[in-house]
This record gives structure tokens, sequence and C-alpha cells, in this order.
């Protein structure tokens, strides 16, 4: 497992770096939802559909949750991308040993009110037009492990370029109603109405 480091250096340098490569490359990043700070370690679950999936949050974290942030990625994806490491990404192997030190790595993550944890239940990269999203069961014991309260977060990323050259981002993001006593099933079913709804309102766009 390759844990996850915090260097201010890199935190400052990334900051700027991940604001202009964002504005480059696409036209706008439109933020839909309502948020409001519990006072709870956060765990945004969001859809996996881009290498740029990473990005997205941190910038998110920056402007809006302003919490210590942590991003769990496939170690394979991690080695690629290793200065995300620094950033606060960590690793998982899903079937090696060392998954099970990374899901209590990041129970422990989620009982600190000071952090933000971004998951992709998914597990892979899949295409924003999938219509039901198959969540994989391992990654749920790291709620039941957190045992403390937690803030639980839906986010959904969409793109469209319309009649643009650059494409726009719409971040969709809901609070779960629940902090305590999660159940897998709810959960993901939950999720996956959440994500139709954002379907619908993007057809909307124009």
């Amino acid at each position: 497992m390759i844990k996850a480091e915090h260097f201010w250096l890199y935190r400052l340098f990334f900051r700027n770096y991940f604001r202009c490569i964002l504005r480059k490359d696409f036209r706008k990043i439109e933020i839909t939802g309502e948020y409001r700070d519990r006072g709870l370690p956060i765990l945004l679950i969001g859809n996996h559909i881009s290498w740029w999936d990473g990005f997205f949050p941190y910038e998110l974290n920056r402007t809006l949750f302003k919490r210590r942030f942590y991003l769990m990625m496939l170690e394979e994806q991690l080695r690629k991308i290793s200065f995300f490491r620094k950033l606060g990404a960590f690793s998982i192997d899903p079937g090696s040993r060392s998954a099970v030190q990374s899901v209590n790595y990041a129970s422990e993550i989620l009982k600190n009110s000071d952090n933000i944890l971004i998951l992709f239940p998914q597990g892979k990269i899949k295409s924003q037009y999938t219509t039901e999203m198959v969540f994989l069961k391992g990654w749920f014991r790291i709620l039941k492990n957190a045992g403390a309260p937690v803030h639980v977060v839906f986010m959904a990323n969409l793109t469209d370029y319309f009649s643009y050259r650059k494409p726009a981002v719409y971040v969709y993001l809901e609070d779960y109603p629940r902090s305590e006593g999660f159940n897998f099933d709810d959960l993901s079913e939950s999720y996956n109405l959440f994500y139709q709804r954002c379907l619908e309102r993007q057809k909307q766009l124009s």
C-alpha cells in the first residue's frame, strides 16, 4: 500500500497548476446543489469517468469543503500519477493482502472531522452515459469501520461541449441524509437515484 503524504510546497504549486490546466482544457466548471457543513468528516462519493476525476474534487475541496484532502486510487494509477501522493492520494490494490490495510487506513481518515475522503465506488472508469452505477462492496467496510458519524456527499461530474470548442464540467452535489447507521443497498440505491436526476437535469441544458 502507498500511503498519502501532504507537502505544503506541492500543495502551493499544484493549487495554481491545477487551476491553470483546468482553465486551459475546460470552458467552465459549474457546481449545482447545496452543501451544508455539519462539522463532520466528509466522504465524497463520485462517478469515475475520466483521468480528470482526481482534479475536480481537489479543486472543489479547495473552494468549497476546505478539508484535508485524501483520495483513494487504484495502485496502478497512483504509480502513474505519483505526485498525487504528495497531495493526499493513497492506494488500494483490490484482491491483495494490502487491500485490508487500505480499508483500515481510509476508516481512520474518516474519524477526523478535518478530513475529506474521495472515493469512486465503481472501482474503474466507466462512461458518463452509464445509467446505473454498480458499486463494489468492499469499499463499504470503510464506513462500517469508521465508527463515528460521517457526512456523506454525492458527487456526479458530467461534461458537454454544446457549440463550444472546449467542454464544460457540470458538478452536481447532494447531501446524503444519514450520518450513521449506513446500509450498503440504501446508499447505492440513493446514489443511483441522484445520478438519474443529474442526467435528467443535464438533458435540459443547451
